[in-house]
Order: structure tokens, then C-alpha cells, then sequence
């Protein structure tokens, strides 16, 4: 039996971006489109990786999904908003209550009934984060309000089960999932490392950012890891499927917060990788009532 030959990341934008993330495959304009949220762009890049536009949107900017019939629904500090396909014409939906001064929204993601699910984050890891469901007509949920940074969705095939990530404590969790936004019992899935984004493939095993130890490691169903990658940059975010034939693995990285030295000794920090698979992900599911 031939051993598996473990993926090698490639450059697939040197983006320097300050704080990349949400990656998300646009499959009718096959194009990669992903936020900087500290400055709050959003950029558009083509499927070679050679064409970029960075377009501005309210600042910060964390996360993002595209909406059935064209558009955006993205979280912004402390707002839900609609958008265009290019981050304007911007409408607010819904605002959300954080606890405290300095939190903002972070990961969000569509679940697979049209719903935008997002977390939050407190930059003093203070288990006060919430997590909400937010309905195509504005109606927000919230869900829970104690992890400390709410992270890294993915759903199975069917709905019936949620994966989500509190980053801080290093730990994915599995629950009970249902079309009005249910959530069950947080129950371990896998433990060990700050995992960042998070993306299912269509084996139904996990591929993982682990935010400051340079590596995207690949899970099995069961949450075992089955192999750990390295990249050339310490801070890796947001991870999802792309491609024309979605067996393409993005995976952003961060610059903020690295001094001098560590820029000069990852000078690619900041930068939009691409793992090529053995395995396809799924689009992304989009945001608004099914038809």
C-alpha cells in the first residue's frame, strides 16, 4: 500500500494582510472573496490568484456569507448588514447586544436552512461571548453567552448537528442542530490547540487553522488528528474550500500583532495559502429563505 504523500501549502497571495479571514469560494464569479477586518476590506481574488480588489466596508469587518439571489450578509462590530456583491449599498438588519466594552462579532457562517449563525469575541478571554442565529428576516437569537472567543463553524450533512469552536479554550464541540436554530449539549469533539477557522470536507472529516503554531491540522470523523501541515507564517485564521472543482483549501494568516522581528523572520504573514486535495468541501450555504 502507497503512503499518502501529506499536501505542501503554496502561495496563492502574498495579501499582507493585517488580519485576513473569512475565505469564502464565490462559485459563480469563481473567485476567492475574504475580509482584512481590522481595516474592513473586502477582497475579491481570482481563481490564479492573480487579480485582487480590496473594496472598503465599514471597519471592523470579521465575517461574511453570500446571500441567495446575489449579495452579502456580513457581521460588523456589533451590526448584522446586508451588501452588495462588492461590500456597499450597505443596509443593517439586525444590531446585537455585546457584554461589555471592546468585544466585537467574529466567525459567522450560514447554516444549511438560510440562517447567518455569528459569535463574538472578548480580547480579555472572558467567557462572555455570545453566539446568535440570525434570521433571513432580521429576527436574532441568542443561543449562548458564555464562551470566550466563538470560532469555526461547519454543520453535517443534513442540519441535525453543529461543530463550533471556542478558541481560547482549545476545544471544538459538536451539539444537536435543527432548522430554528436548536442548539443541543456542547460535547467535546476535539481538544488541543487555539483552532481558528474551520472547514468539512465531503468524507466528513475536519481540516483546522490552529492560530499561532503555524500548522492546519486534518480531522478525522471522529475528531482524531490525522495529520498536522506546516506553513511558513505563525498566525493562521480562516480556512474553507475553493476552487473550480472545490478540492482547493484556503487558508489566511495574520500580521497583527507580530513585532518587527517575527515579520522579518515570517515575511509571508499575512498571506492567502492554498492546499490542493484528495477531496472536494461543499459551496458554502448561502444566506435566506430556501426555495
Amino acid at each position: 500500500m502507497t503512503e499518502r504523500t501529506p499536501p505542501r501549502p503554496r502561495l496563492f497571495l502574498d495579501a499582507r494582510a493585517t488580519l485576513g479571514e473569512s475565505p469564502v469560494w464565490d462559485v459563480d464569479a469563481q473567485e476567492l472573496v475574504w475580509t482584512d477586518i481590522t481595516p474592513g476590506l473586502l477582497h475579491r481574488t481570482s481563481a490564479d490568484g492573480l487579480r485582487d480588489r480590496s473594496l472598503p466596508v465599514d471597519p471592523p469587518l470579521p465575517s461574511f456569507q453570500r446571500r441567495r439571489g446575489g449579495g452579502l450578509v456580513a457581521a460588523l462590530e456589533d451590526q448584522i448588514v446586508l451588501t452588495d456583491d462588492d461590500g456597499g449599498s450597505l443596509q443593517v438588519l439586525a444590531a446585537v447586544e455585546l457584554a461589555k466594552e471592546g468585544m466585537r462579532l467574529n466567525e459567522g457562517k450560514c447554516d444549511p436552512f438560510g440562517a447567518f449563525v455569528v459569535g463574538a469575541l472578548d480580547p480579555d478571554g472572558a467567557p462572555v461571548a455570545g453566539l446568535w442565529r440570525v434570521g433571513p428576516d432580521g429576527d436574532v437569537t441568542m443561543l449562548r453567552d458564555d464562551f470566550t472567543t466563538t470560532n469555526g463553524f461547519e454543520w453535517n450533512d443534513d442540519g441535525s448537528e453543529i461543530y463550533l469552536t471556542d478558541t481560547d479554550r482549545e476545544t471544538i464541540y459538536r451539539a444537536s442542530w435543527d432548522a430554528e436554530g436548536t442548539l443541543g449539549e456542547l460535547v467535546p469533539f476535539s481538544s488541543g490547540g487555539s483552532h481558528d477557522g474551520l472547514a468539512r470536507d465531503e468524507l466528513g472529516e475536519f481540516w483546522g487553522a490552529v492560530h499561532g503554531e503555524s500548522v492546519v491540522v486534518h480531522l478525522d470523523r471522529d475528531g482524531e488528528v490525522v495529520e498536522r501541515i506546516e506553513f511558513p507564517v505563525p498566525l493562521l485564521t480562516g480556512i474553507g474550500f475553493g476552487g473550480a472543482d472545490l478540492r482547493t483549501l484556503f487558508v489566511l494568516s495574520a500580521r497583527e500583532g507580530l513585532d518587527d522581528d517575527q515579520l522579518a523572520e515570517h515575511p509571508l504573514s499575512g498571506g492567502v495559502f492554498a492546499l490542493g486535495l484528495d477531496r472536494a468541501g461543499r459551496a458554502p450555504f448561502l444566506f435566506g429563505p430556501q426555495a
